[in-house]
């Protein structure tokens, strides 16, 4: 089994991990809130796929510290899906120095995160395929509201799919 790794897996990406679980990966998933992550679990139909990873991200050490004990049960990860604030953005390097050579990862970011500064500051001095995902909002009747959990998880299964480098998921202004 292929093994992935999710920062932000049991929220707004809890679908996203439940099709990785689904589609038969193990995946180890970052996550501070016991019950969500419970939650998510009762909704895959291949919960004993997902491992849940009870950290902060922000921390550095804990974090690799975490998942180098996953990497050592379940062996490297594949791919990695990475969603994390401006304030935790070092998670992403954490990641890259536990990535091997030929692996991807995708990071998803918010409507006024600036995607070509981030391709160019975080992007891996290894041999990893790094997608962007940036998350927009949609226009309804006129206005604009953000998009749901399931449209956030759908995009990103969409973008995921089609393999491209920069996907936006409804529109930015």
């Amino acid at each position: 089994m292929k093994h992935i790794c999710i920062i932000g897996g049991s929220g707004m990406l809890a679908g996203v991990t439940t099709w990785y679980a689904d589609n038969d990966y193990i995946v180890s998933v970052v996550a501070r809130n016991e019950e969500k992550m419970n939650r998510m679990k009762n909704a895959c139909s291949n919960p004993e796929n997902i491992r849940g990873v009870y950290v902060d991200y922000r921390d550095s050490t804990k974090l690799e510290e975490s998942l180098q004990q996953n990497i050592n049960r379940y062996g490297p990860f594949s791919e990695a899906v990475v969603w994390v604030h401006s304030d935790g953005l070092n998670a992403l390097t954490t990641v890259f120095e536990l990535l091997g050579e030929k692996t991807t990862v995708w990071h998803v970011i918010g409507s006024k995160g600036n995607a070509q500064n981030l391709q160019k500051q975080y992007y891996p001095t290894k041999d990893i395929q790094y997608n962007l995902i940036q998350l927009g909002f949609l226009r309804v009747n006129n206005s604009q509201r953000w998009l749901t959990n399931n449209e956030i998880a759908d995009g990103v299964i969409y973008s995921i799919r089609s393999g491209d480098s920069y996907n936006l998921i409804g529109e930015i202004s």
